[in-house]
């Protein structure tokens, strides 16, 4: 009999496609663990709308979420090992998240960090926050807890949440009894990889999608090249902690090589296009089949919505599986069925017909 793999949870907001940035720090990491764990992927289309809940931005949801799966399947997510779901495809995550929200104090919430930032980069100052972004991090807890998730790899700015989540774990365990895993957050040990310069002070900032600085998978090579070379390139002897030489170091996996190539640039022996034209030739070399099983999906007629609707059936189960052993452990389903159970005695005793379904 095969062992138990433990369970892991991640995923993205389709706020757009994926980019380098989401390669090197979640994406690669998540292709290697789809051999050593049961792998969900949740497409967070809920979360996103914790900031972009404008008619127009949500009428871009279905764009962005084909691109994400599109992007997970392109860098080697395999749909028969892992399961990605779309989020609001499972409306019972939507009751666990109520239910969470009743073991989880405001001051908790309003406190952490991740909020305030979140809320400056959609542009809302603190009293314009909406109760969906600061319940975020309690329906990102629902998402970990209803799959009973182990594992969460995360970026550093969503540690915070899964801390939440465990103890929002740990209290409901100690409160009803153990129903849920305590989950674990992962963060990738590897720096946030710089954006482009194609904005002003690009370079300077983590790739984001929000920032206008990224890659995407998607690009084709004129314009990955074109984007790399905005690269401003350090003076020479201070390549050390520079865009240009985080990029080198993310993509020129020899370290000889790399090793030769900042020796000289430091030295003045070349200038900073040899080292774009070095990054652009390792980028190519890693993005061209990525590129190409893109397009073959693109191309598969109803097969991205195939791998999420499966997915997402399978979350489902597991959510209301989930579910009823949290209505269970709180009294709440001996209280519906007690209600029941009267009423059909009553039913009985008045030699009526007994509907148990009103609405």
């Amino acid at each position: 009999m095969e062992a138990r793999k433990p369970r892991l949870l991640t995923g993205d907001r389709p706020t757009g496609p994926l980019h380098l940035g989401h390669l090197v720090g979640t994406l690669q990491r998540r292709v290697q663990l789809q051999d050593s764990h049961d792998c969900f992927i949740i497409v967070a289309d809920l979360h996103s709308l914790t900031t972009r809940s404008q008619r127009d931005q949500v009428a871009r949801l279905p764009q962005h979420v084909r691109d994400v799966v599109l992007d997970l399947l392109s860098v080697g997510i395999d749909p028969e090992r892992t399961t990605i779901y779309l989020q609001s495809g499972v409306p019972a995550v939507y009751d666990i998240a109520i239910l969470l929200q009743m073991l989880t104090p405001v001051s908790r919430l309003s406190g952490m960090q991740s909020i305030h930032d979140m809320a400056r980069t959609a542009g809302l100052a603190d009293a314009d926050v909406p109760l969906g972004l600061l319940g975020y991090p309690v329906l990102q807890a629902a998402d970990i807890l209803m799959c009973n998730a182990e594992l969460v790899p995360v970026g550093a700015d969503n540690e915070t949440h899964v801390k939440l989540a465990r103890e929002i774990a740990e209290h409901f365990n100690d409160a009803y009894g153990r129903v849920f895993a305590v989950p674990t957050a992962t963060v990738p040990d590897n720096p946030a990889l710089p954006g482009v310069g194609t904005v002003a002070g690009g370079a300077e900032r983590k790739m984001s999608k929000s920032a206008g600085n990224a890659i995407w998978l998607k690009d084709p090579p004129d314009e990955v090249a074109r984007k790399v070379r905005t690269l401003p390139g350090p003076a020479p002897g201070e390549s050390a902690d520079s865009p240009l030489f985080s990029f080198a170091r993310a993509f020129i996996r020899d370290a000889g090589e790399l090793d030769v190539l900042r020796d000289a640039y430091d030295r003045g022996a070349i200038g900073f296009a040899a080292v774009h034209d070095r990054i652009i030739h390792h980028l190519e070399r890693l993005l061209a089949p990525i590129r190409e099983r893109r397009a073959a999906f693109a191309e598969d007629r109803g097969r991205v919505e195939e791998i999420l609707v499966d997915g997402t059936i399978t979350a489902r189960k597991v959510a209301y599986d989930t579910l009823a052993k949290v209505r269970d452990a709180m009294g709440l389903e001996a209280l519906w069925s007690g209600l029941v159970q009267a009423t059909q005695a009553r039913a009985e005793d008045r030699k009526k017909p007994f509907y148990h379904q009103k609405g």
